[in-house]
């Protein structure tokens, strides 16, 4: 298993130079401004648990975010400096934001990595992770014995399929074929030519889980809410974060906010800021809902990376995820879009549509690598989840700690990779439209 210290890894880490850190577009916000209401969760649910920070405070260490990597660097640190006083900041209500808008797939199987070899240590380590996290965040929030596979529509898709099973099986990592008629006979849909089966992983609501995770974290982690980091400056004794209504200084800062961190000059060289979206349908019928997930709840995720996601959900309806808007909130064609997905493969549909749509952000880089570190003398940060954050986040994040505390801890580098340079504005959202265009019409009925 690659492991290095904390001594050793700044050797390691090709840490970007002060012209690239200040690449970066500071005018952009330092926290998401969602325009839609998520349809996990009920308004009255996101009410303030935290206080807000006031005044001026201090503290043993920052941690910038309450989302899956933040809270996992808050209890890795907790457990291994019990005695030191750590405040999380979070811009919005826990689960709010986007780690309680996403579709809600717990992935064990790693996809990517530098190498197969690689992926199936992060594989095993996901695994752990996963099962830790069934011990204090799955009450209430998982899907009881769901299926989660890939699915492909297309001659595209298919060469994806096999691919990724080449990838899987040089890895280590479980998986089974399934045809047609095998997709047919749980989804209820004959859209899918062929699958993976892909074991272990889970189905969960995302804003429950957060909200688990946040409320098991040890008393002697102060976390508050809507209380988003609008500055970040740095001292002659460590880090000062600034927040609308105080200012909260430590030795060490942590930066778990994804492409939003980008707003307080870090990042935005190496990672961009993504929209996507998911629709949900209205409570189903039971016997339509048993059409369409006769033998239990399942969950598909697309052979095409710009393809649609589907899951079912425990209160009788489906979802989609699909779509990607740059840097801001799409408008409402982006519910047509989510709705002729959904009824191409479900065409039974057309009377229900979607009862609700939302948006939700995620952090890309350009080659998948995460922005993971320390970037500055006692500025820690894991920058682009890339999508699927639950237990990679995790994972980061509890190495982060493990690395600020000078213990032995992952070599994420070697393991997933370095980021790549991304050009300047406007270059960079050109760039990203002509690529979108390019793999929109690639992925064809995948989408």
């Amino acid at each position: 298993m690659p492991e290095q210290s904390a001594t050793t890894f700044s050797t390691r880490w090709k840490t970007p130079d002060k012209k690239s850190l200040a690449t970066m577009n500071t005018s952009s916000s330092p926290y998401p401004d969602y325009k839609r209401a998520c349809g996990w969760n009920e308004p009255s649910e996101l009410s303030l648990k935290h206080p807000r920070l006031t005044g001026y405070q201090t503290c043993d260490a920052i941690i910038v975010g309450a989302g899956y990597t933040g809270i996992g660097i808050a209890r890795q640190l907790a457990k291994l400096e019990p005695n030191s006083d750590i405040r999380v900041l979070e811009a919005e209500t826990i689960g709010a934001g986007s780690p309680g808008r996403n579709s809600g797939f717990v992935l064990e199987h790693a996809f990517t990595g530098a190498t197969p070899e690689a992926a199936g240590v992060l594989y095993r380590h996901y695994q752990a992770t996963q099962d830790a996290m069934r011990d204090i965040g799955y009450t209430g929030a998982v899907t009881a014995n769901s299926k989660i596979f890939k699915g492909a529509a297309t001659d595209r898709g298919m060469r994806n399929l096999s691919a990724l099973a080449t990838f899987l099986e040089k890895s280590g990592q479980p998986f089974e074929w399934m045809g047609a008629e095998r997709l047919r006979s749980m989804t209820g849909s004959s859209y899918y030519r062929a699958g993976l089966s892909l074991p272990g992983n889970s189905l969960v609501n995302p804003y429950a889980l957060i909200s688990n995770l946040a409320r098991s974290l040890p008393a002697t982690i102060k976390l508050y809410e809507q209380s988003p980091a609008v500055h970040l400056s740095q001292t002659s004794s460590g880090w000062l974060a600034t927040t609308p209504e105080g200012s909260i200084q430590a030795p060490k800062v942590f930066l778990a906010n994804n492409a939003f961190a980008a707003s307080l000059g870090f990042g935005n060289a190496y990672s961009v800021k993504i929209f996507t979206y998911a629709g949900i349908t209205p409570k189903l019928p039971a016997d339509l809902f048993a059409a369409l997930a006769p033998e239990g709840q399942w969950g598909l995720l697309p052979a095409h990376r710009l393809g649609s996601t589907l899951r079912t959900t425990d209160d009788g309806r489906l979802l989609i995820r699909g779509f990607y808007g740059y840097e801001r909130e799409g408008n409402d064609s982006t519910r047509h879009y989510l709705e002729q997905s959904l009824l191409s493969r479900f065409p039974e549909l057309s009377s229900y549509g979607l009862e609700e749509w939302w948006g939700g952000t995620t952090s890309l880089t350009a080659n998948g690598a995460p922005l993971w570190g320390q970037l500055k003398k006692g500025l820690f940060a894991s920058i682009g989840c890339n999508g699927v954050g639950i237990l990679k986040g995790t994972l980061l994040g509890q190495q982060l700690a493990n690395l600020a505390s000078g213990q032995p801890c992952l070599n994420v580098n070697q393991l997933m990779g370095v980021p790549s340079w991304m050009p300047p504005e406007p270059i960079r959202h050109i760039g990203f439209n002509l690529v979108s265009a390019v793999e929109r019409r690639l992925a064809g009925a995948e989408r």
